[in-house]
């Protein structure tokens, strides 16, 4: 088939974009790849996160999230930088020696 100059240009666009996007996909594949054989655990609060979903004992949670006894709660969910705390991080089930900021963000 005789294709005009226009379509020509957009043909070899098309093309070239084609396989920046399958080397891309080659790249995802690899690093996926790479990551369940070599990659380390992330455990069960990977972002370290202070609310209490990330608390329960196994990750997703089984019915009866925390068992027969529900967790004490210290402070309110996203209680990050505690002035006088030792850690930026610390979860609601975790008790404090100092008082939960109630300062407006």
């Amino acid at each position: 088939t005789i294709m005009t100059e226009s379509a020509h240009h957009l043909n070899s666009f098309i093309s070239i974009m084609a396989f920046i996007v399958g080397f891309a996909q080659m790249v995802f594949l690899f690093n996926l790849i790479w990551s369940i054989r070599h990659g380390r655990e992330a455990g069960g609060n990977p972002w370290r996160a202070t609310t209490l979903e990330w608390q329960t004992p196994e990750t997703p949670p089984a019915h009866g999230n925390f068992g027969k006894e529900l967790p004490i709660v210290y402070r309110w969910a996203y209680d990050y930088s505690v002035p006088g705390a030792k850690e930026d991080f610390i979860p609601q089930n975790v008790p404090g020696d100092f008082a939960p900021s109630r300062e407006p963000a």
